[in-house]
Protein backbone atom coordinates (compact mmCIF):
# COMPACT_ATOMS: atom_id res chain seq x y z
CA UNK A 1 0.00 0.00 0.00
CA UNK A 2 1.59 2.84 -1.28
CA UNK A 3 -0.01 5.36 1.09
CA UNK A 4 0.02 3.20 4.02
CA UNK A 5 0.73 5.25 7.67
CA UNK A 6 3.41 4.73 9.43
CA UNK A 7 3.24 1.81 12.08
CA UNK A 8 3.15 3.53 15.75
CA UNK A 9 6.45 4.21 17.24
CA UNK A 10 5.75 2.45 20.09
CA UNK A 11 5.89 -0.70 17.71
CA UNK A 12 8.84 0.34 15.70
CA UNK A 13 11.06 0.31 18.43
CA UNK A 14 9.71 -3.26 19.76
CA UNK A 15 10.88 -4.03 16.48
CA UNK A 16 14.04 -2.82 16.95
CA UNK A 17 14.44 -4.88 20.10
CA UNK A 18 13.17 -8.02 18.29
CA UNK A 19 16.12 -7.41 15.89
CA UNK A 20 17.85 -8.20 18.61
CA UNK A 21 16.43 -10.44 20.72
CA UNK A 22 16.79 -13.08 17.36
CA UNK A 23 20.36 -12.39 17.00
CA UNK A 24 20.76 -13.60 20.59
CA UNK A 25 18.43 -16.63 19.85
CA UNK A 26 20.34 -17.41 17.02
CA UNK A 27 23.80 -18.06 18.76
CA UNK A 28 21.94 -19.47 21.57
CA UNK A 29 20.89 -22.32 19.13
CA UNK A 30 25.05 -22.16 17.64
CA UNK A 31 25.38 -23.77 21.00
CA UNK A 32 27.03 -20.33 22.91
CA UNK A 33 25.38 -19.85 26.90
CA UNK A 34 23.45 -16.90 27.03
CA UNK A 35 25.81 -14.98 29.06
CA UNK A 36 28.60 -15.19 25.92
CA UNK A 37 25.02 -14.62 23.56
CA UNK A 38 24.68 -11.75 25.02
CA UNK A 39 28.11 -10.13 25.35
CA UNK A 40 28.54 -10.53 21.33
CA UNK A 41 24.75 -9.03 20.70
CA UNK A 42 25.95 -6.33 22.30
CA UNK A 43 29.38 -5.53 20.35
CA UNK A 44 27.43 -6.09 17.39
CA UNK A 45 26.19 -2.57 15.87
CA UNK A 46 22.38 -3.16 14.51
CA UNK A 47 21.72 -0.96 11.27
CA UNK A 48 18.09 0.55 11.86
CA UNK A 49 15.60 1.04 8.72
CA UNK A 50 16.84 5.00 8.27
CA UNK A 51 20.42 3.35 7.82
CA UNK A 52 22.14 4.11 10.86
CA UNK A 53 23.57 2.23 13.38
CA UNK A 54 22.84 1.70 17.41
CA UNK A 55 24.52 -0.64 19.96
CA UNK A 56 22.80 -2.01 23.30
CA UNK A 57 24.42 -2.27 26.55
CA UNK A 58 24.73 -6.46 27.90
CA UNK A 59 21.89 -5.57 30.62
CA UNK A 60 19.25 -4.03 28.47
CA UNK A 61 19.54 -7.23 26.10
CA UNK A 62 19.19 -9.06 29.21
CA UNK A 63 16.36 -7.65 30.31
CA UNK A 64 14.29 -7.52 26.73
CA UNK A 65 15.81 -11.55 26.32
CA UNK A 66 13.66 -12.46 29.61
CA UNK A 67 10.68 -10.03 28.76
CA UNK A 68 10.45 -11.95 25.31
CA UNK A 69 10.71 -15.31 27.19
CA UNK A 70 7.69 -14.55 29.13
CA UNK A 71 5.40 -12.35 27.11
CA UNK A 72 6.46 -12.97 22.82
CA UNK A 73 7.18 -10.03 20.99
CA UNK A 74 4.09 -8.31 22.75
CA UNK A 75 6.48 -7.59 26.16
CA UNK A 76 8.67 -5.69 24.04
CA UNK A 77 6.34 -3.01 23.28
CA UNK A 78 7.60 0.17 25.77
CA UNK A 79 5.42 0.57 29.14
CA UNK A 80 3.36 4.22 28.78
CA UNK A 81 5.91 5.96 31.79
CA UNK A 82 4.06 7.22 35.12
CA UNK A 83 5.86 10.79 34.38
CA UNK A 84 4.34 11.06 30.73
CA UNK A 85 3.83 14.99 30.48
CA UNK A 86 5.99 16.11 33.26
CA UNK A 87 9.50 17.88 32.19
CA UNK A 88 12.42 15.67 32.94
CA UNK A 89 15.17 18.32 30.76
CA UNK A 90 18.28 18.76 32.58
CA UNK A 91 19.31 22.03 33.67
CA UNK A 92 22.24 24.07 32.62
CA UNK A 93 24.56 23.06 35.82
CA UNK A 94 23.35 19.57 35.79
CA UNK A 95 24.65 19.15 32.09
CA UNK A 96 27.95 20.89 32.87
CA UNK A 97 28.56 18.72 36.13
CA UNK A 98 27.35 15.56 34.36
CA UNK A 99 29.99 16.17 31.13
CA UNK A 100 32.91 16.53 33.55
CA UNK A 101 32.18 13.64 35.77
CA UNK A 102 31.79 11.00 33.06
CA UNK A 103 34.81 13.00 31.69
CA UNK A 104 36.75 11.85 34.68
CA UNK A 105 35.60 8.56 35.27
CA UNK A 106 35.67 6.96 31.86
CA UNK A 107 36.73 3.43 33.52
CA UNK A 108 33.50 3.27 35.33
CA UNK A 109 29.45 2.62 33.88
CA UNK A 110 27.38 5.28 33.61
CA UNK A 111 24.78 3.50 35.54
CA UNK A 112 26.98 3.43 38.96
CA UNK A 113 28.13 7.28 38.45
CA UNK A 114 24.35 8.36 38.16
CA UNK A 115 23.42 6.56 41.80
CA UNK A 116 26.43 8.25 43.11
CA UNK A 117 25.34 11.43 41.40
CA UNK A 118 21.59 11.27 42.73
CA UNK A 119 22.83 10.89 46.22
CA UNK A 120 24.27 14.37 45.91
CA UNK A 121 21.36 15.77 43.55
CA UNK A 122 17.56 13.69 43.68
CA UNK A 123 16.29 16.04 41.36
CA UNK A 124 18.12 14.04 38.45
CA UNK A 125 15.88 12.75 35.67
CA UNK A 126 15.81 9.01 34.89
CA UNK A 127 18.84 6.80 33.75
CA UNK A 128 17.51 6.60 30.04
CA UNK A 129 17.04 10.10 29.69
CA UNK A 130 20.97 10.67 31.61
CA UNK A 131 21.96 8.00 28.33
CA UNK A 132 20.49 9.85 25.78
CA UNK A 133 22.30 13.12 26.90
CA UNK A 134 25.49 11.16 27.37
CA UNK A 135 25.23 9.72 23.67
CA UNK A 136 24.52 12.93 22.61
CA UNK A 137 27.77 13.87 23.40
CA UNK A 138 29.42 10.58 22.51
CA UNK A 139 30.99 10.02 26.19
CA UNK A 140 28.04 6.68 26.59
CA UNK A 141 29.02 3.49 27.67
CA UNK A 142 29.56 2.30 24.06
CA UNK A 143 31.69 4.86 23.01
CA UNK A 144 33.92 5.26 26.30
CA UNK A 145 34.20 0.60 26.43
CA UNK A 146 37.21 -0.73 23.89
CA UNK A 147 35.79 -2.87 21.27
CA UNK A 148 36.87 -6.55 22.88
CA UNK A 149 36.22 -8.00 19.70
CA UNK A 150 35.12 -7.83 16.02
CA UNK A 151 31.64 -8.91 15.37
CA UNK A 152 31.17 -11.99 13.52
CA UNK A 153 31.16 -12.13 9.80
CA UNK A 154 28.28 -13.78 7.86
CA UNK A 155 29.20 -16.70 5.71
CA UNK A 156 30.31 -16.63 2.54
CA UNK A 157 30.28 -19.93 1.00
CA UNK A 158 27.60 -22.84 0.17
CA UNK A 159 25.61 -23.61 3.15
CA UNK A 160 23.19 -25.29 4.18
CA UNK A 161 20.62 -25.40 7.49
CA UNK A 162 21.19 -27.91 9.89
CA UNK A 163 17.16 -28.79 10.43
CA UNK A 164 13.90 -28.77 8.61
CA UNK A 165 12.31 -24.79 9.49
CA UNK A 166 15.64 -23.45 10.31
CA UNK A 167 15.51 -21.33 6.97
CA UNK A 168 13.12 -21.01 4.83
CA UNK A 169 13.51 -18.74 1.57
CA UNK A 170 10.94 -17.11 -0.69
CA UNK A 171 10.88 -15.02 -3.82
CA UNK A 172 8.56 -13.98 -7.02
CA UNK A 173 8.80 -14.87 -10.35
CA UNK A 174 6.47 -13.68 -13.80
CA UNK A 175 4.60 -16.92 -14.09
CA UNK A 176 2.67 -17.65 -17.67
CA UNK A 177 -0.03 -15.60 -19.32
CA UNK A 178 -3.79 -16.93 -18.86
CA UNK A 179 -5.46 -16.87 -21.87
CA UNK A 180 -9.65 -16.92 -20.76
CA UNK A 181 -11.58 -19.29 -23.19
CA UNK A 182 -14.07 -16.24 -23.82
CA UNK A 183 -10.98 -14.09 -25.51
CA UNK A 184 -10.59 -11.90 -23.09
CA UNK A 185 -7.48 -9.95 -22.62
CA UNK A 186 -4.75 -12.35 -21.50
CA UNK A 187 -3.63 -11.98 -17.63
CA UNK A 188 -0.28 -11.51 -16.45
CA UNK A 189 0.23 -13.68 -13.22
CA UNK A 190 3.50 -13.46 -10.64
CA UNK A 191 4.75 -16.58 -9.00
CA UNK A 192 5.41 -16.38 -4.91
CA UNK A 193 6.93 -19.91 -3.67
CA UNK A 194 8.73 -20.32 -0.40
CA UNK A 195 11.09 -23.17 0.03
CA UNK A 196 12.68 -24.62 3.09
CA UNK A 197 16.71 -24.69 3.18
CA UNK A 198 17.34 -27.89 4.59
CA UNK A 199 14.82 -30.30 3.10
CA UNK A 200 14.58 -28.36 -0.47
CA UNK A 201 10.63 -28.93 0.20
CA UNK A 202 8.22 -26.21 -1.27
CA UNK A 203 6.20 -25.08 1.99
CA UNK A 204 3.38 -23.49 -0.19
CA UNK A 205 3.61 -21.87 -3.90
CA UNK A 206 0.92 -20.06 -5.88
CA UNK A 207 0.22 -17.65 -8.65
CA UNK A 208 -1.49 -14.51 -8.05
CA UNK A 209 -2.38 -11.59 -9.98
CA UNK A 210 0.39 -9.18 -8.75
CA UNK A 211 3.72 -9.46 -6.54
CA UNK A 212 2.73 -7.40 -3.94
CA UNK A 213 2.58 -8.19 0.57
CA UNK A 214 -0.57 -9.04 -0.14
CA UNK A 215 0.53 -12.23 -2.35
CA UNK A 216 3.55 -12.88 -0.23
CA UNK A 217 1.60 -12.95 3.03
CA UNK A 218 -0.75 -15.04 1.84
CA UNK A 219 1.88 -17.59 0.79
CA UNK A 220 3.44 -17.23 4.37
CA UNK A 221 0.22 -17.61 5.67
CA UNK A 222 -0.75 -20.55 4.03
CA UNK A 223 2.95 -22.39 4.35
CA UNK A 224 2.79 -21.60 8.29
CA UNK A 225 -0.30 -23.35 8.34
CA UNK A 226 0.56 -26.59 6.45
CA UNK A 227 4.50 -26.48 7.83
CA UNK A 228 5.13 -24.82 11.15
CA UNK A 229 6.95 -21.42 12.06
CA UNK A 230 10.32 -21.92 10.79
CA UNK A 231 13.05 -19.87 12.66
CA UNK A 232 14.50 -17.51 9.64
CA UNK A 233 13.16 -16.16 6.53
CA UNK A 234 15.54 -15.01 3.87
CA UNK A 235 14.36 -12.61 1.67
CA UNK A 236 15.80 -9.93 -0.84
CA UNK A 237 15.58 -6.55 -0.78
CA UNK A 238 11.86 -6.26 -2.43
CA UNK A 239 8.98 -4.32 -1.40
CA UNK A 240 6.36 -6.77 0.05
CA UNK A 241 9.69 -8.43 2.01
CA UNK A 242 10.76 -5.33 3.58
CA UNK A 243 7.65 -3.41 4.93
CA UNK A 244 6.97 -2.64 8.50
CA UNK A 245 3.28 -4.31 7.63
CA UNK A 246 5.85 -7.38 6.82
CA UNK A 247 8.25 -7.09 9.68
CA UNK A 248 5.39 -6.63 12.60
CA UNK A 249 3.81 -10.20 11.11
CA UNK A 250 7.36 -12.23 11.28
CA UNK A 251 7.89 -10.60 14.63
CA UNK A 252 4.39 -12.09 16.17
CA UNK A 253 4.96 -14.98 14.51
CA UNK A 254 8.44 -15.27 16.32
CA UNK A 255 10.18 -15.51 12.64
CA UNK A 256 13.87 -13.82 12.49
CA UNK A 257 13.42 -11.86 9.06
CA UNK A 258 16.77 -11.96 7.13
CA UNK A 259 17.56 -9.54 3.76
CA UNK A 260 19.88 -10.40 0.80
CA UNK A 261 22.60 -7.75 0.17
CA UNK A 262 22.22 -5.69 -2.84
CA UNK A 263 24.46 -7.05 -5.40
CA UNK A 264 23.93 -10.40 -3.88
CA UNK A 265 22.10 -12.56 -5.49
CA UNK A 266 23.85 -15.76 -5.31
CA UNK A 267 23.17 -16.12 -1.62
CA UNK A 268 19.66 -16.83 -2.42
CA UNK A 269 20.53 -19.69 -5.40
CA UNK A 270 18.18 -22.33 -3.58
CA UNK A 271 14.99 -20.32 -4.41
CA UNK A 272 16.62 -19.01 -7.60
CA UNK A 273 17.22 -22.47 -8.78
CA UNK A 274 13.44 -24.15 -7.75
CA UNK A 275 11.63 -21.18 -9.35
CA UNK A 276 13.94 -22.23 -12.71
CA UNK A 277 13.05 -25.84 -12.13
CA UNK A 278 9.34 -24.91 -12.15
CA UNK A 279 9.48 -22.65 -14.93
CA UNK A 280 11.54 -25.56 -17.18
CA UNK A 281 8.96 -28.57 -15.60
CA UNK A 282 4.83 -27.34 -14.91
CA UNK A 283 5.07 -24.42 -16.83
CA UNK A 284 6.56 -25.67 -20.07
CA UNK A 285 3.88 -28.79 -19.32
CA UNK A 286 1.16 -26.60 -19.80
CA UNK A 287 2.34 -25.59 -23.08
CA UNK A 288 1.18 -29.02 -24.30
CA UNK A 289 -2.16 -29.56 -26.05
CA UNK A 290 -5.20 -29.77 -23.49
CA UNK A 291 -2.69 -28.53 -20.27
CA UNK A 292 -3.34 -25.06 -20.34
CA UNK A 293 -4.79 -23.21 -18.14
CA UNK A 294 -7.83 -20.26 -17.92
CA UNK A 295 -8.06 -19.17 -14.20
CA UNK A 296 -5.76 -18.48 -11.49
CA UNK A 297 -7.87 -20.83 -9.56
CA UNK A 298 -6.93 -23.85 -12.05
CA UNK A 299 -3.74 -22.87 -12.24
CA UNK A 300 -3.11 -23.08 -8.79
CA UNK A 301 -4.75 -26.65 -8.24
CA UNK A 302 -2.58 -28.04 -11.62
CA UNK A 303 0.64 -26.31 -9.60
CA UNK A 304 -0.65 -28.07 -6.25
CA UNK A 305 -0.84 -31.19 -7.95
CA UNK A 306 2.46 -31.03 -9.78
CA UNK A 307 4.33 -30.29 -6.43
CA UNK A 308 2.71 -33.63 -4.69
CA UNK A 309 3.00 -35.65 -7.19
CA UNK A 310 6.30 -34.94 -8.82
CA UNK A 311 8.23 -32.48 -7.29
CA UNK A 312 8.27 -33.77 -3.49
CA UNK A 313 8.49 -37.24 -4.80
CA UNK A 314 11.67 -36.77 -7.14
CA UNK A 315 15.17 -37.31 -5.35
CA UNK A 316 16.79 -34.24 -5.67
CA UNK A 317 20.36 -34.27 -6.94
CA UNK A 318 21.60 -32.30 -4.00
CA UNK A 319 20.52 -34.01 -0.86
CA UNK A 320 20.28 -37.28 -2.57
CA UNK A 321 16.58 -37.45 -0.97
CA UNK A 322 12.84 -36.79 -2.00
CA UNK A 323 11.87 -33.31 -0.90
CA UNK A 324 8.96 -35.10 1.73
CA UNK A 325 11.54 -37.85 2.81
CA UNK A 326 14.35 -35.72 3.86
CA UNK A 327 11.07 -33.05 5.98
CA UNK A 328 9.73 -36.04 6.93
CA UNK A 329 12.84 -37.35 8.84
CA UNK A 330 13.67 -34.15 10.46
CA UNK A 331 9.31 -32.99 11.45
CA UNK A 332 10.19 -33.49 15.10
CA UNK A 333 11.89 -30.61 15.33
CA UNK A 334 9.16 -28.17 13.60
CA UNK A 335 7.58 -25.96 15.66
CA UNK A 336 3.76 -26.19 15.64
CA UNK A 337 0.99 -23.58 15.40
CA UNK A 338 -0.82 -23.15 19.07
CA UNK A 339 -4.17 -24.81 17.89
CA UNK A 340 -5.79 -22.27 19.77
CA UNK A 341 -4.24 -19.11 18.05
CA UNK A 342 -6.08 -16.85 15.10
CA UNK A 343 -3.73 -16.70 12.59
CA UNK A 344 -5.18 -14.50 10.59
CA UNK A 345 -5.35 -11.69 12.94
CA UNK A 346 -1.61 -11.81 13.47
CA UNK A 347 -0.82 -10.94 9.77
CA UNK A 348 -3.43 -7.68 10.58
CA UNK A 349 -2.09 -4.33 10.02
CA UNK A 350 -2.41 -1.78 13.00
CA UNK A 351 -3.42 1.42 13.57
CA UNK A 352 -3.60 4.04 16.11
CA UNK A 353 -6.02 6.95 16.00
CA UNK A 354 -8.32 9.56 17.76
CA UNK A 355 -12.12 9.01 18.01
CA UNK A 356 -13.47 12.51 16.78
CA UNK A 357 -16.28 14.05 19.15
CA UNK A 358 -19.09 12.53 16.58
CA UNK A 359 -17.68 8.90 17.90
CA UNK A 360 -16.33 8.34 14.27
CA UNK A 361 -12.49 7.42 13.02
CA UNK A 362 -11.26 8.02 9.27
CA UNK A 363 -9.54 4.90 7.88
CA UNK A 364 -8.16 5.93 4.65
CA UNK A 365 -10.98 7.87 2.40
CA UNK A 366 -13.48 5.94 4.36
CA UNK A 367 -15.36 7.01 7.97
CA UNK A 368 -16.40 4.66 10.34
CA UNK A 369 -18.31 4.45 13.46
CA UNK A 370 -17.19 3.00 16.76
CA UNK A 371 -18.76 2.92 20.19
CA UNK A 372 -19.75 6.38 21.82
CA UNK A 373 -18.34 5.66 24.81
CA UNK A 374 -14.76 5.99 23.21
CA UNK A 375 -14.95 10.03 22.34
CA UNK A 376 -12.10 12.05 21.53
CA UNK A 377 -9.48 9.00 23.01
CA UNK A 378 -6.82 7.17 21.20
CA UNK A 379 -7.79 3.67 20.35
CA UNK A 380 -6.25 0.78 18.06
CA UNK A 381 -7.52 -0.50 14.85
CA UNK A 382 -6.25 -4.13 13.71
CA UNK A 383 -7.64 -4.64 10.28
CA UNK A 384 -6.12 -6.92 7.02
CA UNK A 385 -5.45 -3.75 5.02
CA UNK A 386 -5.74 -5.89 1.48
CA UNK A 387 -9.77 -6.53 2.26
CA UNK A 388 -11.30 -3.93 4.66
CA UNK A 389 -13.77 -5.76 5.77
CA UNK A 390 -13.54 -6.32 9.72
CA UNK A 391 -11.80 -3.25 11.52
CA UNK A 392 -11.66 -4.41 15.17
CA UNK A 393 -11.18 -1.58 17.60
CA UNK A 394 -9.26 -1.50 20.80
CA UNK A 395 -8.42 0.55 23.81
CA UNK A 396 -5.55 -0.41 26.33
CA UNK A 397 -5.81 -4.03 25.22
CA UNK A 398 -9.86 -4.34 25.50
CA UNK A 399 -12.09 -5.15 22.16
CA UNK A 400 -14.60 -2.83 21.49
CA UNK A 401 -16.44 -4.35 18.68
CA UNK A 402 -15.87 -3.80 15.34
CA UNK A 403 -15.97 -0.28 13.50
CA UNK A 404 -19.00 0.28 11.30
CA UNK A 405 -19.04 1.96 7.86
CA UNK A 406 -20.48 5.19 8.58
CA UNK A 407 -24.02 5.72 6.42
CA UNK A 408 -24.32 9.25 6.21
CA UNK A 409 -28.13 9.00 4.76
CA UNK A 410 -29.36 6.53 7.34
CA UNK A 411 -28.47 8.45 10.09
CA UNK A 412 -30.17 12.13 8.64
CA UNK A 413 -33.06 9.86 9.20
CA UNK A 414 -32.67 8.89 13.23
CA UNK A 415 -34.78 10.89 15.62
CA UNK A 416 -32.81 13.57 17.43
CA UNK A 417 -30.08 14.56 14.10
CA UNK A 418 -29.68 18.13 13.43
CA UNK A 419 -31.83 19.38 11.16
CA UNK A 420 -31.32 22.21 8.44
CA UNK A 421 -34.91 22.81 7.63
CA UNK A 422 -36.08 26.13 9.27
CA UNK A 423 -38.89 25.92 11.63
CA UNK A 424 -41.87 28.48 11.20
Amino acid sequence: MKNEPQIPPSQALALERFAFITQIQDLVRQGFPLSAALEQVSLRPMTLPDGSQRLRARRTLEDWWYDYQHGGFAALTPKVRTDKGQPRKLTADQQKWILEQAQAHLAVPVKVLCRRWREQDPQLPSLNSIYRFLREHQLHTQARRQQLRQPLSGATKSFEAPFVNDLWMTDFSPGPYLRPADGAKALATSLCVIIDDHSRLIPYAAYFAQADTAAFHQTLKEAVRRRGLPTKLYTDQGGPFTNDHTRVVCANLGIRLLHAKPYHSWSKGKVERVLSTIQQDFEAGLRLPGQAATTLAELNAKLSTWLQSVYHTRVHSSTGMTPIERYQRGAHLVKALDPHLDLDQLFYHRLTRTVRRDGTIRLGNRLYEVDLSLRTLEVELRFDPFKLDRVGVFYRGTAFGLAQRVNAHLNSQIPGSDTYEKRA
